[in-house]
């Protein structure tokens, strides 16, 4: 399984948390929207997010299987207390400008938690792991400083 593998299955995971937004958003109207989501976005996120660190510990056991690992370890799925929801909700409402910016910023917002599941889940079964010897960042770094992070390769550590 490649870093495109996990990254897809989050996509998906996505994609289904975004047609949920889109649907309590059409059954409530976006005047109760910051109201309601006070309710719901809690729940969606970690409901995904549980979601997203299976889909995470999965990956990252056939990964230290096909490198032959030694020993027997089982990736521990991330249990995130608190994801900043309601903090998410109060910033989108204070910072949107209309309607569209607030959906914007409460789905963007909703993505990076539940991917925050699955970052956990690998980062700290990577630590725990005592075959491990850390992680590498993967992605499309579109900024200078993440083309850096990302260019470092197997460099991460719980130190690092």
């Amino acid at each position: 399984m490649q870093a495109t593998d996990l990254r897809e299955g989050l996509n998906g995971l996505f994609t289904f948390a975004q047609r949920d937004i889109d649907t309590l958003w059409a059954n409530i109207g976006e005047a109760k929207a910051g109201e309601v989501l006070h309710d719901v976005l809690p729940s969606l996120i970690d409901s995904y997010g549980s979601a997203a660190a299976t889909v995470a510990a999965d990956w990252y056991d056939s990964k230290r299987e096909a490198k032959g690992v030694r020993g027997n370890f089982r990736a521990i799925p991330a249990d995130i207390k608190d994801t900043g929801t309601h903090a998410l909700i109060g910033w989108a409402l204070a910072t949107a400008t209309d309607d569209t910016s607030f959906k914007t910023f409460i789905l963007g917002g909703t993505q990076r938690r539940v991917r925050d599941f699955s970052r956990l889940t690998v980062q700290d079964s990577s630590i725990r792991d005592p075959g491990a010897r850390g992680w590498e960042r993967v992605g499309v770094g579109e900024c200078e400083f993440c083309q850096m992070l990302l260019g470092r390769g197997a460099v991460y550590t719980e130190a690092s």
